[in-house]
């Protein structure tokens, strides 16, 4: 078993859930991944056990007790951490399950750990497009020492992310259908994607009782494509997403009270995509509505700010704990959405 201090990095989605445990160098020893982390998206035994099980493989890789108690630090950054009940809740399973931690760990909604993979300071806004939608931010201390953290989390009404992308995909395709809208190469790849024979089925088979289960988000990637080649509807799409990006990071900044300039940091699947569209839109968005302020496509992934979180916590985040953590190489399947 280690005799080194030993930090817990933890980032859930609704995608996957992964773990990192480092030591005080930042290089990491252990690491775990499993399921859906929201409470919201896979229900509370499902988010908690998919947590579990990626803290436990990273413990494990670690040589360090499952209780926690070889950890100095840790960040728990979950997507659904949105109300005081949900941070009760998790709060009452991390006590349960790792007695040994005791109260040496942050839980945080998942866009903090974006925010901090590109603001290493941990000061700025996080827009993050991934499944789903996150926006998050924070700002300086203020006078009485207390830092002032906002997540939009319910907020977020005029929702942006793959889910969004594929409903507006789908609604487009019907109204296309009925002649309510213009023709759009989203209807061919809506249907190659989904093996329907035409929207009429479509419109059945994921409506009707007992109606089949078909991933929207997945379709976010046609949608991109279809803007990259032209396709009017989809690039309407796409263009309404980003203004809709773009606004929340104008009412985060609102909400902490941030001046400019401070970092704005983009990260999710989506924004990440190989069709730049979006990111490209929303870039020039943000350019127009928080001027001055500069936009951050990191490099890091949202776990390796997780981990970053824990460094911070305990004041141990520096220029070489950094570096070490870009030093971090994982196995291609770790990371992917």
């Amino acid at each position: 078993m280690t005799d080194r201090a030993l930090h817990l990095g933890v980032d859930a989605g609704n995608s996957k859930t992964v773990a990192l445990v480092a030591d005080d160098t930042g290089r990491v020893l252990g690491r775990g991944r499993s399921g859906n982390g929201d409470i919201y998206g896979a229900g509370e035994r499902a988010a908690t056990r998919a947590v579990a099980e990626a803290v436990a493989a990273a413990l494990t890789g670690a040589d360090s007790p499952p209780d926690g108690a070889g950890l100095v630090s840790a960040a728990f950054c979950l997507a659904g951490v949105d109300y005081d009940d949900d941070h009760a809740f998790w709060h009452a399973e991390l006590a349960d399950r790792m007695p040994g931690l005791g109260a040496r760990y942050t839980l945080l909604n998942d866009g903090f750990a974006l925010l901090r993979a590109g603001a290493p300071d941990g000061l700025g806004v996080a827009l993050s497009a991934g499944t789903g939608a996150a926006a998050v931010a924070r700002g300086p201390a203020g006078p009485d020492g207390a830092v002032p953290e906002w997540s939009a989390s319910f907020w977020i009404v005029g929702r942006f992310g793959g889910t969004d992308l594929g409903s507006a995909a789908v609604d487009a395709v019907i109204s296309a259908e009925l002649g309510l809208a213009p023709t759009t190469a989203l209807t061919a790849r809506v249907l190659e994607r989904w093996d329907y024979p035409d929207v009429a089925t479509l419109l059945e088979r994921t409506t009707r009782r007992g109606a089949d289960r078909r991933s929207r988000p997945a379709l976010a990637r046609d949608v991109l494509a279809a803007a990259a080649e032209g396709d009017a509807v989809a690039r309407a799409i796409v263009l309404d997403q980003a203004e809709r990006i773009a606004g929340y990071g104008v009412a985060a900044r609102d909400r902490v009270g941030l001046s400019a300039p401070f970092p704005v940091v983009l990260g999710g699947s989506v924004l990440s995509s190989d069709h730049g569209l979006l990111r490209e839109a929303t870039v020039e968005a943000l350019g127009r509505r928080l001027p001055g302020c500069p936009v951050v496509a990191t490099h890091r992934s949202p776990v390796l700010g997780a981990l970053a979180e824990s460094y911070a916590r305990v004041g141990r985040l520096d220029a070489d704990v950094l570096a070490e953590l870009d030093r971090q190489v994982f196995p291609p399947d770790f990371l992917l959405t």
